[in-house]
């Protein structure tokens, strides 16, 4: 099942998120929006990492991933991407 979502960071950027995942753990998360990541091989690297996570720690996992030292998330932040990858898989979990 994929999971998407678009969401306007208050004061910053939008977000736009998807989320695959299949029975109770994510497979494939993608970040994407208006925002600037450098350097961009480990914002590619946080996303990666998300695979294989339950989607019960998804936000969590999220939160550590994106705040990785050397990451510099221009337009939005760590906690404004975890919030908006874990809004997203609730409403497709709820729907």
């Amino acid at each position: 099942m994929i999971a998407r979502l678009d969401h306007k960071v208050p004061g910053g950027k939008l977000l736009r998120v998807e989320v695959e995942f299949e029975g109770g753990s994510v497979l494939r998360v993608r970040v994407a929006g208006d925002f600037f990541a450098h350097p961009e091989a480990s914002f590619e690297a946080a996303e990666a990492e998300l695979g294989g996570v339950p989607t019960d720690r998804l936000a969590e996992a999220a939160l550590g991933a994106f705040s990785r030292p050397g990451l510099v998330i221009y337009g939005a932040g760590a906690a404004d991407i975890a919030a908006t990858l874990g809004r997203a898989l609730h409403e497709a979990q709820v729907s």
